[in-house]
């Protein structure tokens, strides 16, 4: 963490389709969560690098107190105006992984193309897969079943295949980071717009989410009491949904969203 202050919310947020995508909104929401001092996390499938992109072609001048990249294999601290990995996740995410063996088993799936190098890490096998997606997943889980290797399968927005450790992704993260942070898991908020999000929005992690206005099917058909599907996209649905959560104030003249909560008695449990 960049500063010393107490953290007591948590908003864990994808980047692409979610917090990016209207620039005016997002910059309004990042002032927003500032003032209410709200910890900001990027869960995103782009490397650290790629995040650092972001931050020059948006002109932004706010950075998040923390990173999980790489769909959970990844994460990030900010500490004295850097970003440090955090090898306790790493070492964690670790056990039982054979990425030569997953990587021999993708390669005889003859729809899955493996990606660019730079989407490739220790703990993350990214294919792209387009046709006969369901034989194909189905096909990738015998096969490591019959292997008895633990591996995660993730698939989002009709393309993206990746094959992670059993122990990471996108929502593993997340309750590593809280946990850290001394932070319950009704003071978490995680939102995100595709399928590599849902593994931040199971009912077992305990935290609340957020499918904003342009969510994806596979997001979309995804109807839970803990997650809030919002109307408007991007940002703007971040704010929509934290709105509906009781943390930030619905706009001046505006109505709050339909069930909107006021200080909930999740946030304490």
């Amino acid at each position: 963490m960049e500063n010393s202050m107490t953290v007591g919310r948590v908003l864990a947020t994808d980047l692409d389709g979610t917090f990016i995508g209207d620039d005016a909104a997002m910059f309004g929401l990042w002032d927003d969560l500032a003032a209410a001092e709200v910890f900001v996390a990027f869960s995103t499938g782009r490397h650290l690098p790629s995040i650092g992109d972001f931050y020059t072609e948006h002109n932004v001048t706010r950075r998040a107190d923390a990173c999980i990249c790489m769909v959970g294999t990844e994460l990030w601290w900010r500490v004295d105006g850097e970003y440090e990995r955090d090898d306790g996740w790493s070492r964690h995410i670790s056990d039982a992984w054979d990425k030569d063996a997953v990587e021999a088993i993708l390669s005889d799936i003859p729809d899955a193309t493996m990606q660019a190098e730079e989407w490739q890490s220790e703990f993350k096998s990214s294919y792209y897969l387009e046709e006969n997606v369901d034989a194909s997943l189905e096909e990738i889980a015998d096969q490591l079943d019959r292997r008895r290797l633990q591996a995660k399968i993730v698939y989002s927005a009709g393309r993206f295949l990746d094959v992670l450790p059993h122990f990471s992704g996108k929502g593993g993260a997340v309750a590593y980071l809280a946990r850290s942070l001394g932070v319950a898991p009704g003071a978490v908020v995680t939102a995100g717009d595709t399928g590599n999000d849902i593994d931040m929005m199971r009912p077992d992690l305990g935290f609340r989410g957020i499918a904003v206005g342009n969510a994806a099917e596979e997001l979309r058909r995804i109807r839970e009491p803990q997650i809030y599907h919002a109307t408007a996209p991007h940002a703007a649905g971040i704010r929509e949904g934290l709105v509906h959560y009781g943390w930030l104030p619905a706009p001046p003249g505006a109505a709050a969203p339909n069930g909107a909560q006021s200080n909930p008695a999740q946030e304490a449990q």
